[in-house]
């Protein structure tokens, strides 16, 4: 009776293990997973990380696992940087411990014996501050299209004034009017006209004088998409010309001319800005995109402008536009925002400075193709703007912009607070702001870090 029985146990384990009527699918190693090359963190904050080995995932047994582990972390001077490893549990990870002290790229490798592998990757160690507080929350407002002050305090919402966040803002102009301030001056062009507005410390703006635009007569082919300001100078471009302005007390203000500028077929930024404008020295560069020859497909092109002796702009003679590698990715007073592709695996974030007539490259910052660089957003109502740093495929909400540190000559980043709901901020000048729904839709502005 119980020789069937056995012949029938006998048969099912011969299937098992020859695979007959139960296939079972060939055991498949999978990648690593990836480590943290997209990390950003805070410069003098301990850190603790978890580091998983690599493993015969397809062994057939879980006793083959590491007995030891070993860390070595370098700063972006190739130093080393004290730190600990242990294994965590069963031997599958190591736990790595230590403190940068230094901001920028560090190097960490991980050692796992006799078996775990060699475990490599990039940290960016940052400024954070990700916990500065607000400077104002407008409660009176239904959008921030860009943020600015005057220097006796007003903010700049648009082209709306607020003495304080939570007063009914003063329009200035059109909803969409781009506004550039400049001192205790701001300067709204409209569709047709250009005003003048002073901050007299209290009350609202007064308005010190208008004039027409263009000076011409003939209504613009397009509203002027970039503009510089001084409280007495106002410098407007649109698609196809250069136009200036001037304030007196004795003569008012004045339209001294305007130049033809050549056409952009391309767009330079993600708003479809077809160029910049830019201060360098006694002159001014038109910026846009240019066709570059191979390997290059696009590059910057700089383009120089000068005051004639009636004081109206100009194109430079004799002097042709010159080109820089990279495409636009921001733009602040006299300093333009590139970035590149060093390699399909590494990208570059550049700094170019305008001075005597032409853009020249001041720093580098590099970077691995994990983080992706967003260029600046409402440029043609913000005026300036930096681009935006975060991780291509974290979901960690963290953003950080860049920042020039000229006591040692290098590119640094800083980490911003973190907005809601994980949207990138709205970065100009010298301010920051995050959109927010608190019932209400609101705005909080924050100082830029490096203008503090």
């Amino acid at each position: 009776m119980r020789a069937p029985q056995v012949l029938r146990l006998l048969t099912a384990l011969l299937a098992v293990g020859m695979g007959v009527g139960c296939p079972m699918r060939p055991c498949e190693q999978h990648p690593p997973s990836p480590l943290f090359d997209s990390a950003l963190v805070g410069v003098g904050q301990p850190l603790e990380l978890t580091v998983p080995g690599v493993f015969n995932e397809c062994a057939s047994t879980r006793e083959d696992r590491a007995q030891s582990v070993t860390v070595e972390v370098r700063d972006p001077q190739n130093r080393v940087v004290p730190a600990t490893a242990e294994l965590g549990v069963h031997g599958a990870s190591a736990i790595v411990r230590f403190t940068p002290e230094q901001t920028g790229r560090h190097h960490l490798v991980v050692s796992f014996a006799p078996v775990g592998s060699v475990r490599q990757s990039s940290l960016y160690v940052v400024e954070d501050h990700g916990d500065a507080a607000p400077l104002a929350d407008f409660s009176t407002v239904v959008e921030c299209l860009g943020v600015d002050r005057t220097a006796s305090g007003t903010w700049l919402c648009g082209s709306r004034a607020l003495r304080t966040p939570d007063q009914e803002p003063q329009p200035l102009g059109d909803y969409f009017a781009p506004a550039v301030v400049a001192d205790d001056v701001v300067w709204v062009t409209e569709a047709a006209r250009v005003h003048r507005y002073v901050d007299p410390g209290s009350g609202p703006l007064a308005t010190s004088a208008t004039a027409p635009f263009p000076a011409t007569g003939a209504p613009a082919e397009a509203p002027p998409h970039a503009r510089l300001a001084t409280p007495t100078e106002l410098l407007l471009l649109d698609d196809t010309q250069l136009h200036r302005y001037v304030f007196s007390e004795e003569e008012g203000l004045r339209a001294m001319g305007s130049t033809p500028v050549p056409p952009s077929r391309l767009a330079t930024f993600s708003d479809d800005m077809p160029s910049l404008l830019m201060r360098a020295g006694e002159r001014l560069l038109v910026v846009r995109i240019a066709e570059a020859p191979p390997p290059a497909t696009m590059a910057i092109e700089a383009c120089p402008y000068q005051l004639d002796a009636a004081g109206a702009p100009e194109a430079v003679p004799d002097e042709p536009c010159h080109s820089v590698p990279g495409l636009p990715a921001g733009h602040e007073d006299g300093v333009l925002w590139a970035r590149a592709a060093s390699s399909t695996e590494r990208l570059e974030l550049l700094r170019y400075t305008a001075a005597s007539g032409r853009l020249r490259l001041e720093g580098v910052l590099e970077m691995t193709a994990s983080f992706q660089v967003q260029g600046a957003r409402r440029l043609r109502t913000t005026g300036f703007g930096v681009p935006v740093i975060s991780a291509a495929t974290s979901a960690s909400g963290a953003y950080a912009v860049p920042r020039w540190r000229a006591e040692t000559g290098t590119v640094v980043l800083e980490l911003l607070p973190s907005p809601p709901e994980r949207q990138p901020p709205f970065v100009s000048g010298r301010y920051f702001h995050l959109e927010h729904w608190n019932i209400l839709y609101g705005v909080k502005v924050y100082a830029r870090p490096s203008t503090l």
